[in-house]
């Protein structure tokens, strides 16, 4: 594992030197040798041509060829009639045919050319190779020489193309955590460019997320200041109190404001709760029985206000959940329908299956929220301006979140005869299992 780690982590510049350097090199060995062994048959073919140039010369002249005292017959070329005797000629066979001969004459080789059926001229075969093997080494030397120019020529252009990445990595590491501003693009390579593009837009969603969540530190801070400061002051009023009566009647604003601070601090601990779930955990869940449960725990407060909750469709439907999150977000919207429901109103709940999805509706007859506001209010601690009614301004948030968790889509809508209309759509198991195949 240790190695595939090494492997996968290997240097991309070291990576391209070792491919490129070794292709420069195997490429440059193969290029000289096929150029050697080219060169060396030329220069064998020319000598050949030679022989015969050579041959027909001797031909065309008349009279014996008699050759100097000093001949050496490593360097000159041994011209002789055939059949002849005398010390410089060669022992030749007669019979030899017109034509190139690569034959073995007392031990030694030799390339003859018969020409005419009387003269033959003739070379040893060890000094044509010389020859022929000095043109091919002038030849590939060349070439081997300059293969190593070439490979750290190469070398330096990949150091160099490899500049702008260092450069910019040292930009990055000069950053501190406070700077979150686009990265540079100017001279960076295009191959580059596309994921430049992609840190400056994953950038650009840290400093929304970033300032979202400072915005939110700073509202829960003063919705926490709030309800602290009021109940300082009202457990200052009961400290007051010198009568036993008088502290009863002082002392319910205390227990009141501390349910509100109990509330908000539920419903902060839940959004956190929610923003840090991971998907992974997903499990199938009754969703008809769910928004049955939750239509129970919410009877007490519709009763209190003369409200008729009530389902006006109650169809089975299966979806995936993690940590009861849809629990929470029918619990929000009943209670958004309740609270902002006039007493003698009435609450319509409705659930059904539509092209895939389940489908959840509350109805109320309230107040409706202005269509201005209808995309703000799920913003944490957002409240509508027309409300009078008490609340942190946290549960459609928390219920957006669980939706984009959950792969569902919450949507609100003002109806003719007034009041609103909670939407709420998610794929069935099923419909989500499918998805992600």
């Amino acid at each position: 594992m240790d190695g595939r780690q090494r492997k996968l982590n290997r240097s991309l510049q070291q990576n391209l030197n070792r491919w490129i350097l070794s292709a420069v090199l195997v490429f440059s060995l193969l290029a000289g040798g096929i150029s050697g062994w080219i060169a060396f048959n030329e220069a064998r073919e020319w000598q050949d041509s030679l022989l015969q140039q050579v041959g027909a010369l001797v031909a065309t002249q008349s009279g014996d060829r008699n050759l100097p005292a000093d001949f050496d017959p490593e360097d000159t070329l041994v011209l002789q009639r055939l059949g002849e005797k005398s010390v410089n000629s060669l022992p030749l066979a007669t019979d030899l045919g017109d034509g190139l001969h690569t034959l073995e004459v007392q031990g030694t080789g030799w390339r003859v050319l018969v020409y005419g059926g009387h003269f033959a001229v003739s070379q040893q075969t060890e000094v044509r190779d010389e020859v022929a093997w000095d043109s091919s080494l002038r030849t590939f030397l060349p070439i081997l020489l300059l293969a190593p120019i070439l490979m750290a020529v190469v070398s330096f252009a990949v150091n160099r193309s490899f500049m702008p990445v260092r450069a910019l990595a040292s930009v990055v590491d000069r950053r501190d955590e406070n700077r979150l501003d686009a990265l540079p693009d100017k001279r960076v390579p295009q191959e580059l460019q596309p994921f430049i593009n992609s840190l400056n837009r994953l950038l650009a969603r840290l400093r929304q997320a970033i300032a979202q969540q400072q915005r939110f530190v700073a509202d829960a801070a003063h919705e926490l200041r709030t309800p602290v400061t009021a109940i300082s002051l009202l457990t200052e009023n009961l400290a007051n109190a010198t009568t036993l009566a008088e502290s009863r009647e002082r002392l319910a604003p205390v227990q009141e404001g501390l349910e509100r601070m109990r509330t908000l601090v539920t419903h902060l601990l839940d959004l956190a709760r929610v923003q840090g779930e991971n998907q992974a955990a997903l499990q199938p869940v009754d969703f008809q029985q769910i928004v049955q449960a939750a239509i129970g725990e919410s009877y007490p407060l519709a009763e209190a206000k003369s409200l008729d909750l009530g389902m006006l469709r109650n169809e089975p439907a299966t979806l995936l959940d993690v940590a009861s999150n849809l629990s929470i977000l029918v619990r929000n919207a009943l209670e958004n329908a309740i609270r902002y429901t006039p007493a003698g109103g009435q609450v319509d709940v409705s659930l059904f299956v539509e092209n895939g999805q389940a489908v959840l509706l509350v109805e109320d007859s309230g107040c409706g929220i202005p269509e201005a506001e209808l995309q703000q209010v799920f913003e944490p601690f957002y409240r509508v301006g027309v409300s009078t009614e008490p609340g942190n301004g946290l549960g459609l948030a928390i219920s957006q979140e669980i939706a984009k968790r959950l792969g569902g889509n919450i949507t609100l809508s003002n109806r003719p005869q007034g009041g609103l209309v909670f939407g709420y759509r998610q794929p069935t198991s099923l419909s989500f299992t499918v998805l992600l195949r």
